[in-house]
């Protein structure tokens, strides 16, 4: 997929992945970076100083000085709050555009605080960065939620007092801290983050391993809740890529990569794997991979079954495991095997998950096929006692399962077909 196939929400999302792996590598030693920071895209904190950084990529609009507004504006409001508090901060807006400017005017930016009748800007910024004399105003500006009415209010107060608003730090001070930087075209940047990894292992290994995988793990970074989870230096990021042997399926690699490519470099990896008559594998499909394939988990498990456990006696049942939301799916899919004559081992007595019967067999056919699950039943412990070795994680499962004791690969695609292809179920790939 080129990157004029991918929306624009999505091109955004990619070049600040590239932006934000360009600069974890750029990182001196003992330096940081908070991706998806307090107020921006990147957050870097060196030893003596903060930068903060953020992306705009638009391959198909003019600049226009309304289009950088709003981030120009949450930066100089995060000004006048660190400058109260005794704070240094600098500030970079790194954007792309069709006939992209060099750098913006201050001028234009003051034009714009004066001239601008958009409510949303008004009532989002102007009390962050002018003083407010009326306390009333003040007060209802400060809530977090406004109603419609209550953001006419303000902006009928702005309106009429626009002239009388005074900046609470003079914008020359924050532009001396702010840099308007004109962006590389995505394939450019792409390039420039294959070279840096270029400089640390073989130019093959940088551009089919290190950049799609940093790729997928700067991407599952930047979704962590906490910001403690967003911190990352260039060590870790290192020490981490260093240790996988294979490409990390995700949508964002998926969408930044040749994914025809992608999927079939991963399914020859994982065709080892899938050869002979290896020990147990266990699957967990997260709900988001459930409701968008609901219909075909069945044939799925029937095609997997007819190919994976035809040999009873040397073969080992497979273990299934379902994500928490989809419950009536499971159950319709245990009654769905057991139509084909198929047993199942649920693991439950009664109403009851019981441990022993799901990891022993116990209570449970004989001759049961698989092992079905809910996610919310399964405990690394668990499949420790059921002696899995291979584990496949389709989608984003509610937890890692991560141990030692068995081989872990994460298949974080949406489609049932390219799962079918990369476990060898199907020769070709469906597009």
């Amino acid at each position: 997929m080129s990157m004029r196939q991918a929306d624009s929400a999505i091109r955004g999302y990619l070049y600040q992945f590239n932006k934000s792996i360009y600069e974890i590598l750029q990182l001196a030693d003992g330096a940081e970076i908070t991706l998806e920071g307090v107020i921006e895209d990147i957050d870097i904190q060196s030893l003596s100083s903060t930068t903060t950084i953020q992306c705009k990529y638009h391959e198909d609009k003019k600049f226009k000085i309304s289009d950088v507004a709003a981030p120009i504006l949450e930066m100089f409001s995060h000004y006048c709050e660190c400058n109260a508090l005794g704070k240094s901060v600098s500030y970079i807006l790194y954007a792309y555009y069709v006939d992209n400017p060099n750098s913006i005017d201050i001028d234009s930016i003051l034009g714009f605080l004066s001239t601008t009748k958009d409510k949303d800007i008004q009532t989002k910024y102007f009390h962050r960065i002018y003083t407010i004399p009326d306390e009333g105003v003040l007060n209802l500006a400060l809530k977090s939620q406004k109603s419609k009415d209550e953001k006419q209010t303000l902006f009928d107060y702005y309106t009429n007092n626009r002239e009388k608003l005074v900046l609470k730090v003079p914008i020359r001070n924050f532009w001396n801290k702010f840099t308007y930087i004109p962006a590389e075209q995505f394939d450019v940047l792409q390039q420039a983050v294959i070279k840096e990894f270029s400089t640390i292992v073989d130019e093959d290994t940088a551009k089919n391993l290190y950049y799609p995988n940093a790729f997928s793990y700067v991407a599952h970074l930047s979704a962590k809740e906490n910001v403690a989870d967003r911190i990352v230096s260039k060590t870790t990021m290192l020490s981490y890529l260093s240790e996988q042997r294979s490409v990390l399926l995700s949508k964002w690699t998926l969408a930044a990569m040749d994914r025809s490519k992608v999927l079939k470099d991963k399914k020859e990896y994982l065709s080892g794997s899938f050869a002979g008559n290896t020990g147990i594998r266990a699957f967990v499909f997260s709900d988001a991979f459930l409701e968008l394939n609901k219909m075909q988990i069945l044939p799925f498990l029937l095609e997997y079954l007819g190919k994976y456990f035809k040999k009873p006696k040397l073969q080992q049942q497979p273990i299934f495991i379902f994500g928490s939301g989809h419950t009536a799916l499971q159950q319709s899919v245990i009654l769905g095997l057991y139509q084909y004559q198929k047993k199942v081992n649920t693991g439950m007595v009664g109403s009851s998950f019981v441990e022993d019967t799901f990891v022993n067999s116990t209570d449970c056919s004989p001759d049961y096929v698989c092992k079905i699950a809910s996610e919310k039943d399964i405990t690394v412990n668990i499949l420790e006692k059921c002696h899995v070795n291979q584990f496949y994680i389709v989608g984003k499962a509610r937890e890692t399962f991560n141990s030692p004791c068995y081989f872990v690969e994460t298949l974080d695609v949406e489609n049932i077909n390219s799962l079918k292809y990369l476990i060898g179920l199907v020769k070709k790939l469906e597009v």
